[in-house]
């Protein structure tokens, strides 16, 4: 594992680390982009379901939030290529770009990642087309992630908005905009930030259902197809990788919340 030599596919008969070097930079945008989203999106939610507890914004949060994380991501994208696809014909099925995109308007690789490289050589057709393509999957794994971050951060905001210095800005005149934004949502992230580091290690997994959905051609379609052939050395690499992945979502976010977090650094000192 240390020397890089993690064997050959029994399949494909080439390395498992090419295998993976060449699919890695796909599965990596559909996660970074569903992350991002996800946490976005979530904590916006959250705050706006504090604003009036028990309300009808907070209830269609709480549903919202509640469908994402109950709801199975296969099911769910399979809903969503019904509807938007469908239906209403706006958005591609599958595939990472259109198949013509290679003889219409080719990407030129500067650092492996498609969208990114796209953005960087100015080519906004394929920059384009391949947000379309990223629209779908990335909704149908940010659900999960999603609902959770918006459950937690409705109940963080709604147990820092009884603190004293809550009250004490509001008797200040300070605008409930600045204190629900700004004030008590910095001191309701840490929770929030620890489950979305959960979050992001269960998507790593989460992607493999994701891709077999939309035929994206990442990490995940590629675990799918060993389990299926019962090719070993990628399935034991896949394991690896997720545990991995697991461990690194979880330094990042040790690492978020004691920037974010005063006390988290003064006990980190108090322990030295």
């Amino acid at each position: 594992m240390l020397t890089g030599d993690w064997g050959n596919s029994l399949v494909t008969r080439r390395p498992v680390l090419f295998e993976f070097a060449t699919r890695l930079p796909a599965t990596l945008e559909l996660l970074l982009s569903a992350i991002a989203f996800a946490l976005l999106v979530g904590v916006v939610l959250g705050v706006i379901a504090t604003k009036r507890p028990g309300g009808i914004a907070d209830g269609v949060v709480r549903f919202f939030a509640i469908s994402g994380i109950s709801m199975p991501a296969f099911w769910l994208g399979l809903l969503l290529q019904i509807l938007f696809v469908n239906r209403l014909g706006i958005l591609p099925a599958t595939g990472q770009f259109s198949r013509e995109l290679a003889f219409v308007s080719p990407i030129t690789t500067v650092t492996g990642f498609p969208l990114l490289d796209s953005l960087i050589t100015g080519n906004w057709v394929a920059l384009s087309d391949g947000l379309a393509h990223l629209i779908l999957p990335m909704i149908t794994l940010a659900a999960y992630p999603m609902g959770l971050i918006a459950r937690m951060t409705r109940a963080s905001m709604l147990e820092v908005q009884g603190q004293d210095y809550v009250f004490t800005a509001r008797a200040y005149g300070l605008r409930e905009r600045v204190i629900r934004w700004r004030l008590a949502l910095k001191n309701a992230m840490p929770p929030t930030l620890t489950v979305t580091g959960l979050s992001a290690a269960y998507a790593l997994t989460g992607t493999f259902f994701v891709e077999v959905v939309f035929n994206w051609p990442g990490i995940g379609h590629f675990a799918v197809t060993a389990m299926t052939q019962v090719d070993y050395p990628v399935i034991i690499a896949i394991t690896l990788l997720g545990a991995g992945g697991y461990l690194l979502a979880n330094l990042i976010v040790d690492i978020a919340q004691a920037r974010i977090d005063p006390r988290v650094r003064l006990g980190e000192e108090a322990a030295a």
